[in-house]
């Protein structure tokens, strides 16, 4: 059989005759051509694992600064409906010009960035900010 990627390094462990015994009776197990590829294979699998491991904490953190954002911005329409249920309510009209919509929407999310914990983007005229990459990853 020929070998396309040759293995030019050497790594020495010891191991006791009873260690050997049963790696051996793995390789068999497992189909594995040597203990030397039993041990490359066991290797390369701890690396993928703590890989998908250190990758599955930074989603865990997305995840959390994702639901503190939806959090506020949850709070910030219940506090504008009840706020545009009162001034309804006592007759006011909350919303001068059609500059009034635009502004409020622009509060909301603002106070949304602050109750996420994460730093305000940069707002243009429209309520949404300027760039999406603008958030934490």
């Amino acid at each position: 059989m020929a070998v396309f990627k040759p293995r030019e390094r050497l790594v020495y462990f010891r191991i006791s005759e009873d260690e050997f015994r049963q790696f051996s009776s793995v390789c068999e197990q497992g189909g594995a051509r040597s203990v030397s590829d039993l041990a490359r294979n066991a290797v390369q699998r701890l690396i993928a694992e703590g890989q998908r491991q250190r990758e599955g904490q930074e989603l865990e953190e997305k995840m959390r600064v994702l639901e503190n954002l939806i959090a506020a911005v949850t709070k910030q329409l219940q506090l504008l409906t009840t706020s545009q249920v009162r001034e309804s309510a006592a007759g006011a009209d909350s919303f001068h010009a059609g500059a009034g919509p635009a502004l409020a929407g622009t509060a909301i999310l603002a106070g949304a960035w602050a109750g996420a914990g994460i730093a305000e983007p940069a707002m243009t005229g429209s309520v949404m900010p300027d760039e999406v990459a603008c958030l934490p990853w």
